[in-house]
């Protein structure tokens, strides 16, 4: 039988438990508690002994035994006094037998603990499950919760975990500035002889984060904080800092002091003027720099055996330095330039081939072309996890060279990095061709932006991606909405429309910024496309469809409207096998007619009643003011005044 401390108490009381039953019954802390039996044993003997001071506290006059102990009629108290005194005896009594129990659970649960499956792995094995849990080794900012604040979760499950985390010194070698200065001198004591890995954060923009629940430091505990770790610079491993020019120390004294022993660095502040002169020779030891908006004189610096290389508004090496870099860290699993434009003055004469089996991330963005070929013509890698080449564009009628068909030898690559996308997004512009491809939101897998002059460059630009990056194929279907932004007529023919829409899978958002175009654009919308004995329509799930061309022709988009979406049917048609012949496009959910010519409210519900979309937006503010005051269009109140 099975029973917890309040069924035990009412069942005494009312006498609904024969006394037979009382050895048998089974607490539910003990279900789970190895060995059962002597547990059910102690149990037993500690429900008998509050079975016999019950028995001599409730009716010792009576002389009942047995199953009758507790009937009510044998046991009847004589008053109101008697009733209250044995009360306070029964609750005497149980709480007797709780606190006889309490070790007794406590002993089991600890038995029950002690054969969970983290509980019986190596204790090494814990601590590194642990390490991995709070990325102790992590290059980031503070985190949030903060390390410390995680580590006493952990802490806090039990005695165990307790006694691991508060032993094991390699779990407190994370220094964060949003930790209290009073803790810090405890947490710097407990990770002993361990390699530290810092984590200072001051910046302005994050003070947004505030309402969120993120305590940013003050000024005041920054400066203590880095005064109080400087010290222990001998132990620093890894080292995250942000701040800004008014902290003391400055961070380009920071990087000079201490930058050639750490092992991994990330260094950042608000003024791009900062130049450090940190190693003088080489760095053995470090193996990752990220600076933003830190520069530091690339002459005296020789870095080998990197595995990543991130450089955000600040000075870059020269070409051939840099390219050297590569050649000596045939690790390299990052490499990122934005901003930082190389000096390409000292470029080689030849390309060199730089083989870097393991680089997973390239980003390229906001750099000069002539860097962006260089860079791209010299890097060997198989396999790409993301790769965002956006090379700066700059206006006028400077040519910018047809970069391409130097790509050939990272297309396996590239296409690697395909096969997570789940969006695409194309945006077609007068001085460039963008394609942005994700793996979720804020998530780019897959990036090119190349400047384009003329409309030829623009084909053959088109042209190339068509035939080398085949969405369909490389997404195996994976991908599930994409985009496409036209602000400029491809070709009078319509040809290079047809393309696109077939090249790219599932177009749900198509938006056209350019009105010479729209009439052989709603062609290619608005034609059936046969399949054997099926027909439809390109980009069957175009649910957005934005004109913000102006002045956009009202007639082509009425057109649109009924030739793709009016006298349309419930369903698809079907033969008489149940096979599907002609499958209508997705209904129209949302129509933008910001850039069209001459609509008024009358062809804003004349588009509705034939499209069947409800939200239609862009209107023009002239024409929604003149329905607000007169209550109609021209039409509308020429006739009022004419009766």
């Amino acid at each position: 039988m099975v029973c917890g401390f309040s069924h035990i108490a009412a069942v005494l009381w009312t006498g609904t438990l024969p006394l037979a039953d009382l050895p048998n019954l089974v607490f539910y802390d003990h279900l789970l508690s190895p060995p059962r039996s002597t547990m059910k044993a102690d149990s037993t003997a500690a429900i008998n002994d509050a079975v016999g001071t019950l028995s001599k506290s409730i009716c010792p006059e009576n002389g009942v035994r047995d199953k009758y102990l507790l009937d009510p009629v044998a046991c009847t108290p004589l008053s109101v006094t008697e009733a209250q005194d044995a009360m306070e005896v029964l609750e005497t009594t149980l709480a007797t037998l709780e606190n006889s129990l309490k070790p007794r659970l406590v002993q089991a649960r600890k038995r029950r603990n002690a054969f969970l499956p983290i509980n019986r792995l190596p204790v090494e094995v814990v601590v590194e499950i642990f390490h991995t849990v709070l990325d102790t080794d992590a290059l980031c900012p503070p985190t949030t919760p903060t390390h410390l604040e995680r580590l006493k979760t952990l802490a806090s499950v039990f005695s165990v975990w307790r006694s691991l985390v508060s032993g094991t010194p390699s779990l407190w070698a994370v220094l964060e500035s949003t930790c209290p200065p009073s803790i810090l001198p405890t947490v710097i004591r407990k990770a002993k002889g361990c390699l530290l890995n810092i984590r200072c954060l001051w910046w302005r923009r994050d003070f947004a984060r505030r309402g969120q629940g993120v305590a940013m430091p003050h000024r005041r505990d920054v400066t203590a904080f880095l005064h109080a770790v400087i010290p222990l610079a001998q132990k620093w491993a890894t080292l995250h800092l942000e701040i800004p020019v008014f902290i003391e120390p400055p961070a380009y004294q920071i990087v000079e002091a201490h930058l050639p022993s750490l092992r991994r660095a990330s260094v950042r502040s608000d003024d791009r003027a900062l130049v450090a002169n940190p190693f003088g020779g080489a760095t053995s030891q470090l193996k990752e720099l990220r600076l933003h908006e830190v520069s530091i004189d690339w002459a005296s610096v020789e870095l080998k055996g990197l595995s990543a290389l991130v450089l955000k508004s600040c000075r870059a090496p020269s070409i051939s330095h840099l390219l050297a870099i590569l050649e000596h860290s045939p690790g390299l699993q990052a490499l990122e330039l934005k901003t930082a434009d190389p000096d390409i003055t000292d470029a080689p004469s030849t390309i060199p081939i730089i083989v870097l089996p393991h680089l997973k991330d390239l980003a390229l963005r906001d750099i000069s072309h002539q860097a962006t070929l260089l860079l791209l013509q010299s890097i060997h890698t198989p396999r790409f996890r993301t790769i965002l080449i956006a090379p700066r564009v700059y206006g006028g009628p400077t040519p910018f060279p047809d970069i391409n068909y130097k790509l050939e030898h990272l297309l396996p690559a590239m296409r690697c990095a395909l096969n997570e996308a789940k969006t695409v997004n194309l945006k077609i512009l007068e001085s460039k061709v963008n394609l942005m491809v994700s793996r979720g939101p804020d998530d780019p897998c897959f990036k090119l932006c190349w400047g384009i002059n003329g409309l030829p460059g623009l084909q053959n630009h088109i042209a190339w991606l068509q035939r080398n990056l085949d969405l369909k194929t490389l997404s195996a279907s994976g991908i599930t909405a994409g985009s496409v932004h036209i602000s400029q007529a491809l070709d009078p023919k319509a040809a290079s429309h047809h393309l696109i829409f077939e090249w790219i899978p599932n177009i749900t958002e198509l938006v056209v910024y350019d009105s010479s175009g729209v009439a052989k654009l709603i062609q290619s919308l608005t034609e059936r496309v046969c399949d054997g004995n099926k027909a439809g329509w390109r980009c069957p799930r175009l649910r957005k469809v934005e004109f913000r061309g102006f002045p956009t022709p009202r007639q082509d988009v009425f057109e649109f409207a009924r030739r793709r979406y009016g006298d349309r049917p419930k369903g698809d048609a079907v033969n008489q096998d149940g096979e599907t012949t002609i499958r209508w496009p997705d209904k129209l959910e949302c129509l933008n007619i910001k850039g069209v010519n001459d609509m008024d409210y009358e062809a804003v519900e004349e588009l509705k009643d034939i499209t069947g979309c409800e939200l239609i937006l862009g209107l023009r503010r002239a024409d929604a003011l003149e329905r607000d005051i007169f209550g109609g269009s021209d039409s509308d109140l020429s006739s009022d005044l004419s009766d």
